[in-house]
């Protein structure tokens, strides 16, 4: 049954790495796959939603517990750190962008990406009994005013229970089959939502974005490309 459910977590997990930014159809738009005014109607309803690479203030301490789980990882860009001690509640929305080519290497980096989040707020979330990594996927939007902007797809949470994340951390150094165990054992809740089905992140950003605007360079280096590649 732990083996079953392990190969389910891997090949969803495969499937949410494959998928990717690429998917998504404002980013179709900006690459010359589809035409923008398949967007133009949602637009404006979208506007509210629509994430700008900006940051709010916080907690210092939080802040810097972010930038040391980005250094750590450099596949992933912290959005939002949120404690909420009446739901007991600790919650981190991130973007994730791994570097590796293979299913196996990003499978990793996603493993290594969760465990380094709850490793770095640990101490921040004392006062909550789980913790919540929410995995974005952003969606570029060209707007009326603001030229390209930003909305953000919840694509994958996982949920813990805080002392069960530092019972694990504890026995490092862990594998991929030691993390998929924790959603077998029933001590991890892991939800990818169908395609389609993805919410939409309607937060408050407060932490520094720097992963947008590198896809966006990206993104705008390869339209000006002679052969678009």
């Amino acid at each position: 049954m732990k083996s079953s459910l392990r190969i389910q977590f891997l090949l969803a997990a495969s499937l949410f790495l494959a998928a990717g930014c690429s998917a998504l159809p404002g980013l179709r738009v900006l690459t010359g796959e589809d035409s923008a005014e398949v967007l133009t109607d949602q637009v404006v309803e979208l506007s509210e939603m629509v994430m700008a690479d900006k940051s709010g203030t916080t907690d210092p301490s939080l802040l810097a517990a972010a930038d040391r789980v980005e250094a750590a990882s450099g596949a992933i860009d912290i959005i939002e750190i949120r404690q909420d001690t009446s739901a007991d509640l600790f919650s981190v929305y991130l973007l994730f962008q791994p570097q590796s080519q293979d299913a196996q290497g990003q499978n990793e980096e996603l493993r290594r990406a969760v465990e380094l989040t709850w490793q770095g707020m640990i101490q921040p979330s004392q006062g909550s009994d789980l913790l919540s990594i929410k995995f974005l996927a952003p969606q570029l939007v060209p707007t009326l005013d603001q030229g390209t902007s930003f909305i953000g797809f919840e694509i994958a949470t996982f949920d813990i229970a805080r002392s069960d994340a530092v019972a694990y951390l504890a026995g490092r150094p862990n594998t991929m089959a030691d993390f998929a165990d924790l959603i077998a054992q029933g001590r991890m809740a892991y939800n990818q939502p169908q395609q389609g089905q993805e919410q939409f992140y309607a937060g408050q950003p407060n932490h520094p974005v720097f992963m947008l605007a590198q896809m966006e360079a990206e993104l705008t280096a390869q339209q000006s490309s002679p052969t678009g590649q």
